[in-house]
């Protein structure tokens, strides 16, 4: 029990040196993770390209360690689960993630006729 008490303490004080260099983390982190979806997004464009944005967080270094240090997190553990949730943005990126829309039946309904009658300029009446 007494080291779980030691735990509450030592995240419930405020470190601002701590806090700094994990918003450097969080900021290296998000810029690896836009730089990504564009890859994924323009593949062809990006093709054979490296960036020092997903070298930086990806592979090891003695930087992002220092980092991490400073940060109070293990940089092996960091870098493994960001590696993983690049990998689920590309296996992901194909996958139609969007629930299935009825919209061949919404346009072929009989409660909304897409030619008009001629009276209207709009939508024909319902």
């Amino acid at each position: 029990m007494a080291s779980y008490e030691k735990a509450l303490i030592e995240f419930d004080t405020f470190n601002p040196v701590r806090n700094l260099w994990r918003n450097v983390l969080i900021v290296a982190i998000s810029d690896a993770i836009k730089v990504k979806t564009n890859i994924i997004k323009f593949s062809d464009f990006y093709k054979n390209k490296r960036f020092h944005e997903l070298d930086y967080v990806t592979l090891p270094n003695s930087d992002f360690a220092k980092v991490c240090e400073y940060a109070e997190l293990d940089h092996n553990l960091v870098r493994k689960k960001l590696n993983k949730t690049l990998n689920d943005m590309e296996k992901n990126y194909d996958k139609d993630n969007m629930p299935e829309m009825p919209w061949k039946r919404l346009y072929q309904s009989k409660g909304i006729n897409r030619e008009s009658s001629g009276n209207h300029t709009a939508v024909s009446e319902l």
